[in-house]
């Protein structure tokens, strides 16, 4: 019994060795409803929040370097960075989209890859 209560709170909670590029996709996902900081990204967003907080701030940094995310300081609270969808980001997220929407390459979430992202479109 114990087993299965320490591995539903991992499923909860999320895992931490996921891919980078599945924590991206992940973020992505989860800024298209709007800015976030990290603390939020990390607890909120759906299966990465067993991600360590030096991990994701590389990831997150990686991505503005990429131009996927934009990052800014909050308006509101001080000492607080945002990051929202840049264009770019946008339009990667807009063609995932699309594949999910049209039921276009339905086969490409068979892969490993996308584990637990289609769901989530």
């Amino acid at each position: 019994m114990v087993k299965n209560s320490t591995s539903r709170l991992k499923k909860e909670r999320g895992r931490k060795n996921l891919s980078k590029d599945i924590v991206r996709m992940k973020i992505m996902i989860f800024l298209k409803s709007g800015s976030s900081n990290q603390n939020k990204i990390s607890h909120e967003a759906k299966g990465i929040s067993g991600q360590p907080w030096n991990t994701m701030k590389n990831i997150l940094d990686e991505m503005c370097e990429w131009n996927w995310i934009n990052k800014k300081q909050s308006e509101d609270v001080a000492n607080v960075t945002m990051y929202s969808l840049s264009d770019v980001g946008q339009k990667v997220v807009d063609v995932i989209d699309e594949f999910e929407v049209e039921g276009k390459f339905e086969e490409f979430f068979k892969l490993d890859f996308f584990q637990g992202i289609k769901s989530e479109f």
